[in-house]
Parts: structure tokens; C-alpha cells; sequence
């Protein structure tokens, strides 16, 4: 039997803790010590993924729970939710690719997102499951959403958290001066000279690229986001349309703008009717700082389990 963790005192573990780090703390693997795992009753391992040999922990038993951080971060993100969660589910985070001790492949395409979508089939598949709840925050929310989309099958339901539909952020960067603006720190991680951090080049895989201004965009090619993503994906997809078909929970901030650097969701609601069904979706904006607290991730846990989704 797996050890059951039990909630902490301290509930107001905030899922944006990471970003306020700094980037030179994260390029460091003594960021995420070994020792916070056992201390907190989690088991470490560590899984075969798509090429990749990714770091994990897990904890209590049932419904499988996936969790995917952000970047820059680990799966340290999660250590509250894993805590309230495991009570009743077999809660799992990886460190992705990229973050020590997980590997750090040096290649660009090895980050590629089909790269990132067979982690997930072989995180699925360590675990001898076929279906999990997925859980994403940041760029783990931008893998969760192409994955849910491609491959609903194996998705229960989804739980965004911090991450807009990459549709809706590709439309954003090309005609928003002001989401433009906002996004010129990716510019940067595009242009790194060596050597950076190893996942700066989830950045330099990503077709989605931030243009310098409008008049830059107009310029560009439009990319074909799904013939990207699913270029030599090791799973074929259902689909590629995109859209998301399965029971959705998003938690985002509270406003409608994605100008932060980490944006917030109910901007990709503008295009619901494309990429997300009305019927299966609920958005909780969560308060306007920006800090979703572990309080309010499980009032949204009690709320997308009684949701009343047509399956």
C-alpha cells in the first residue's frame, strides 16, 4: 500500500510559488532536493519516458491524478495539492524533461511537443493506467491541453491551471500589440547563445514564435500547430483538430487579459465554441493577484466533481 499523505498545516501553498524565483536559482539542480519527497511521505522514482528518463514521485491510491508543472519550475509546485489529493487518488508529478534530476537532453527537438506528449503516454504507462485526471499549470498546462485534445481517451478530465489553449495565444501574438509586448521575454530565450538552461529550448521547439510588433507578425508564417505538435508523435492522435472534449476545469485569474507573463485562461473562452465544448467546461477566475492557493484548488475539486458534464 502506498503512504497516504496527510494535508499540512499550512493550506496557502501558492501554485505560482515557482515564478518568483529566481532564473539562475532554478538553472540549478540543488533547487529541488531529494529530501522534500520523504519528508512530506511521497515515494520517488523514476520512469522510461519518450527517449527521456523523467523523476517523478507518487503517493495514495485510486483514480490516477497527473500532475505537469510549469517553467521555469518542478514538481515542488505541487507539493500542497499532491498532499490534499492523494487522500483519496494515486497522485503522480514528474519533474519534465529538462529539469535535474529528470534528463536534459541537449538537442532542440528533443523538446518538441510530441517529445513532451509521449512523456505523458509513458508516465500512463509506468503506472499501468490508460486514464488520468490531468492536471497543468504554465507550460504543463500547454502540453495538458494539446494532449487532452489529441488523445481524449485517456484523459478523465482536465484541470488547467495558468494556461491558455494554444490557438488563443497564437491569435493573441499576432494581433495584440500589447500581449506582443508582454511576450518579447520568449524572444530572448529564442536568441540564447550557449550556454543557457536546457529548457529554454521548449521555447526554440515551439512553433508558436512572439513576433517583435504587429507589423512583424503580418510578416510571418502562420504555422500549422498541429502538424507541428504531432510530427512524429510516438502515439498516433484521435484527432487534430485541437479541440478539447473532455470534462474541463480551468482555474485562472480573475480579469480577462493574457498580458502577464503567466496568462491568465478565460481569454481562450473567447473561441470556446472552436477549441473547448460549452457543455464540458467550467472557468473559476481566481483572485486577482494572480495566487491560486491551495484553499481555492480544492473548493474547485469539490466543484468539478459534482459538475453535472455529459460523458
Amino acid at each position: 500500500m502506498y503512504p497516504v499523505l496527510r494535508p499540512s498545516v499550512n493550506r496557502r501553498h501558492l501554485l505560482t510559488l515557482g515564478a518568483r524565483l529566481s532564473l539562475a536559482n532554478f538553472a540549478s539542480a540543488t533547487i529541488w532536493p531529494h529530501s522534500a519527497a520523504g519528508q512530506s511521505g511521497l515515494i520517488e522514482g523514476y520512469a522510461d519516458g519518450d527517449g527521456v528518463r523523467l523523476f517523478l514521485v507518487h503517493g495514495g491510491e485510486g483514480e490516477l491524478m497527473l500532475f505537469l508543472h510549469g517553467i521555469p519550475d518542478s514538481w515542488t509546485l505541487y507539493m500542497s495539492q499532491l498532499a490534499e489529493f492523494s487522500r483519496d487518488h494515486m497522485v503522480v508529478a514528474s519533474n519534465l524533461r529538462g529539469f535535474p534530476p529528470s534528463d536534459q537532453p541537449e538537442a532542440v527537438e528533443a523538446y518538441a511537443m510530441s517529445r513532451s506528449l509521449g512523456d505523458v503516454h509513458a508516465l500512463l504507462r509506468h503506472f499501468g493506467r490508460e486514464r488520468c485526471i490531468l492536471v497543468g499549470n504554465d507550460w504543463g498546462g500547454y502540453i495538458a491541453w494539446v494532449f487532452a485534445s489529441a488523445y481524449p481517451s485517456c484523459v478523465e478530465r482536465l484541470i488547467i491551471l495558468n494556461a491558455p489553449h494554444p490557438a488563443i495565444f497564437l491569435r493573441e501574438i499576432r494581433n495584440s500589440a500589447a500581449q506582443i509586448q508582454a511576450s518579447q521575454y520568449e524572444r530572448d530565450y529564442n536568441s540564447a547563445v550557449a550556454a543557457y538552461p536546457s529548457w529554454y529550448n521548449y521555447y526554440r521547439a515551439d512553433p508558436i514564435k512572439v513576433p517583435s510588433s504587429i507589423a512583424d507578425a503580418a510578416h510571418t508564417e502562420m504555422p500549422d500547430l498541429a502538424a507541428r505538435y504531432f510530427a512524429d508523435a510516438a502515439e498516433a492522435p484521435a484527432t487534430t483538430s485541437l479541440r478539447v472534449d473532455v470534462p474541463t476545469l480551468v482555474l485562472g485569474r480573475d480579469g480577462c487579459t493574457i498580458h502577464d507573463r503567466a496568462p491568465a485562461i478565460c481569454r481562450a473562452f473567447d473561441c470556446r465554441n472552436l477549441y473547448l465544448s460549452k457543455t464540458r467546461a467550467e472557468h473559476l477566475a481566481i483572485v486577482k493577484s494572480g495566487a491560486v492557493s491551495n484553499e481555492v484548488f480544492s473548493a474547485g475539486r469539490k466543484r468539478f466533481k459534482t459538475l453535472d458534464l455529459p460523458r
